[in-house]
């Protein structure tokens, strides 16, 4: 099957929103290539590199997430007792751990629950992540350093941003 073409003035095609809903479901690239009739590739490429694609795909992911969050509300309690048992026994890695489990990691630019999990919902936003994941690429490319060394330092961020956080949740700043 040939690579189908598509305006992007007429938004998503039906193959699109269909493919949409049956990745929603849980259908590989290749079973939603079958059943929307174009080729496995072109399902991937809208998944990978169409911001407007991936926008859709992620609005869907977002509706679903909020039955699951009605389910994930009547766990909290249980589960908060379970983070604080952790805390009170030292054990703060199994606490973070939990809350990261749970959605509430915010060291990514303290997003919502869901929009963490998801993904961004709007195609620009996602056009911004992938121009500012280039921008820091090329920093790195004129420091020429090692791959193992970008992710060492990138490492390190993270784990500054995850402190930062506790400190400002500790403190409620």
């Amino acid at each position: 099957m040939a690579t189908k073409g598509y305006k992007r003035e007429h938004g998503l095609t039906i193959e699109q929103l269909n493919a949409v809903e049956l990745l929603v479901m849980g259908k590989t690239d290749k079973e939603v290539a079958e059943a929307v009739g174009v080729n496995r590739v072109t399902v991937t490429k809208w998944r990978l590199y169409d911001p407007y694609f991936q926008a859709e795909l992620n609005r869907r992911r977002k509706e679903i997430w909020g039955v699951a969050v009605d389910r994930f509300r009547s766990l909290l309690l249980k589960a908060l007792n379970t983070v604080e048992k952790a805390l009170n026994e030292g054990d703060t890695r199994t606490a973070v751990e939990i809350l990261r489990m749970a959605g509430l990691d915010m060291t990514k630019g303290g997003g919502t629950l869901g929009t963490y999990l998801v993904g961004e919902t709007e195609a620009e936003k996602i056009l911004e992540e992938l121009a500012e994941a280039k921008k820091r690429e090329e920093t790195f490319k004129a420091f020429s350093v090692a791959d193992w060394e970008k992710k060492s330092v990138l490492d390190e961020l993270e784990e500054l941003a995850r402190r930062l956080e506790r400190l400002q949740t500790r403190t409620g700043t």
